[in-house]
């Protein structure tokens, strides 16, 4: 088709307006990808499936929810929750600035580490102090001595205690012990640190695996326990579980959430919620906080290696 010279100009100009409005199309685009994933009313917190072993896992999953979202209200945002089996999908979610904060157990964060910011990490306090023991408890009349002593007999723990079940492994690996597992005849996981307790008070079973808080509380409510009971092998205090902060999230956000922790003695319904696990507060943890646990988790792999080398 030939085009006269007359109409070249205003073909021209159509070329041109649509290059240009295929631009801006672009541009407009190209800014709605640039968009700030941050830039909501809303904070996605994940919870970590073996959260915590102080108290039943359902109680917990629905005490944390209401303690977070009480939370986050404090700094003007909703809560949405989302559950987590995998610290894999944890650092998948945080890539992709679908997730803000995680609440973790102490061995499952340690996988996640690298995506947290160092500066805003955090832990609920339980009892007096920041950080925990993991205890293996006997009962007295059994004059029990060693973890030799142990070999064949009931072991008994809460379920979801895998930092304290790396523990009692690390410590019988040291006594060229097979690891728990293969050490004890029956190891059955339990609801919360009482029921674990309890069971070992009636006889059910040889030896619990449970935090020396728990232990402290139940002694206190009943001092039968701590005349029955004893303590045969106790770890280094360790972190219980662990809250982090995406690196990616704007400062804007963290330092609402440092403030709010720092100002939890003047929010009642926020600290009764967190008293529905045992919760006293919530505070920042350090690298020296987190230590123990990285120590533990290295002496464990040393030493199954070691074992699987021989």
């Amino acid at each position: 088709m030939i085009t006269s010279s007359v109409n070249r100009p205003i073909i021209n100009i159509l070329q041109q307006g649509f290059v240009i409005g295929l631009n801006l199309a672009l541009l407009s685009g190209h800014e709605s990808c640039l968009a700030d994933p941050y830039d909501r009313d809303t904070a996605y917190i994940g919870i970590m499936s073996r959260l915590m072993f102080s108290t039943d896992l359902n109680d917990t999953r629905i005490a944390t929810e209401l303690v977070f979202t009480e939370f986050m209200k404090n700094i003007g945002k909703k809560g949405e929750f989302f559950d987590f089996d995998s610290p894999n999908d944890v650092i998948k979610a945080m890539q992709q600035h679908r997730l803000d904060a995680v609440l973790t157990d102490t061995l499952d964060y340690l996988k996640i580490d690298h995506m947290v910011n160092q500066n805003h990490r955090y832990s609920v306090v339980f009892g007096p102090r920041k950080l925990q023991k993991i205890v293996l408890l006997t009962r007295r009349s059994d004059k029990i001595s060693s973890l030799e002593q142990l070999r064949q007999k009931r072991l008994t723990h809460p379920s979801g205690i895998n930092l304290g079940l790396l523990f009692l492994d690390v410590a019988l690996m040291k006594e060229r012990l097979p690891i728990a597992k293969r050490f004890f005849s029956t190891s059955t996981p339990v609801g919360d640190v009482n029921t674990a307790i309890i069971d070992l008070f009636f006889n059910k079973a040889d030896a619990a695996l449970v935090t020396d808080f728990s232990f402290d509380t139940a002694s206190e409510l009943n001092t039968q326990i701590a005349n029955h009971l004893e303590v045969l092998v106790a770890s280094d205090p360790i972190v219980p579980m662990v809250i982090g902060i995406n690196k990616f999230v704007p400062s804007e956000f963290t330092e609402k959430v440092d403030e709010m922790a720092a100002r939890l003695h003047e929010l009642p319904k926020t600290l009764h919620l967190l008293s529905l696990f045992k919760g006293k507060g919530i505070v920042k943890i350090s690298n020296q906080d987190l230590r123990s646990a990285r120590v533990l988790k290295e002496e464990y792999e040393k030493l199954i290696n070691s074992d699987q080398t021989e």
